[in-house]
């Protein structure tokens, strides 16, 4: 007689495990934003208002013969005037919280100006608002001259 035994063939185990039926749990960061308090809805308010008003204020400071550029959002302005020194040119942004950029410029002619635009980033950011800038301050300089 043999040793050998026939072998027993077992049932496969499922290859797919079946689980209990659990609700996901909705993280905080996934529920809707909760609603300002009146503290923080009047600074923001007042922000807004601020924004509006500071625009209007420049609007009214242009001289004649002045030219204001200001961006779709309001975010960047521009204001540019003819000087005997040459074109001056205020660039002014404004950001998120409040904080403002101002830098005045002072370009003696036209190839510092064109220097300046070719290192410019508002030319990718707000194209049409930069061709503008580019044509004024072309302009400023051929009526000076």
């Amino acid at each position: 007689m043999s040793n050998l035994q026939t072998p027993v063939v077992m049932q496969s185990a499922r290859a797919v495990l079946a689980r209990p039926s659990v609700k996901r749990r909705i993280d905080p960061i996934d529920e809707p934003a909760r609603p300002l308090g009146s503290k923080r809805s009047a600074l923001v308010v007042k922000r807004a208002d601020s924004a509006a008003l500071t625009a209007a204020q420049k609007t009214a400071l242009a001289a004649t013969g002045d030219s204001f550029l200001v961006s779709a959002d309001g975010a960047v302005t521009f204001l540019l005037r003819t000087t005997n020194f040459g074109l001056l040119m205020e660039r002014t942004q404004r950001q998120g919280a409040g904080i403002r950029l101002v830098q005045t410029m002072v370009f003696r002619d036209v190839k510092s100006f064109e220097f300046w635009c070719a290192v410019e980033p508002l030319r990718f950011g707000d194209g049409l608002l930069f061709s503008k800038l580019v044509r004024e301050g072309h302009e400023a300089f051929t009526a000076r001259c």
